[in-house]
């Protein structure tokens, strides 16, 4: 049972980041593009609805960390997600796109989709 509660924290602890990462941007881009050299996005819409999404799945990791023992489409989905999020940011760091700094979200998105793969992988249903 320990490794449940384990389980558990860490899929609460997913919704958490997802939730504050996405908020913080949601609220702040305003503040935070400029404060990282970024130009503001020319249609913020398609930005917003990114992080929508993101917030989104934040619930469904929630949703996880109630019952470990459905959901688990929702954690495949989300290892899709957040390795996009971490090639994405990389690349787009590497590339000048972004400021360097936020190749650090996507290492923290790459480290919860290693968990989730981990977790998938040993979890048995009904445990």
């Amino acid at each position: 049972m320990p490794k449940q509660a384990y389980y558990q924290k860490m899929f609460l602890l997913g919704a958490i980041w997802n939730w504050v990462a996405t908020s913080t941007f949601i609220f702040g881009y305003k503040i935070l593009f400029p404060l990282f050299g970024m130009s503001l996005p020319v249609y913020p819409v398609f930005f917003l609805m990114f992080l929508g999404l993101c917030f989104i799945f934040g619930i469904g990791y929630y949703w996880v960390s109630k019952d470990l023992t459905k959901n688990h489409d929702i954690v495949r989905l989300g290892i899709i997600g957040k390795l996009i999020v971490f090639v994405g940011l990389s690349w787009a760091g590497v590339t000048g796109q972004v400021h360097f700094i936020l190749i650090g979200p996507g290492i923290v998105d790459l480290v919860f989709a290693i968990l989730y793969i981990e977790f998938l992988m040993t979890y048995k249903k009904g445990v």
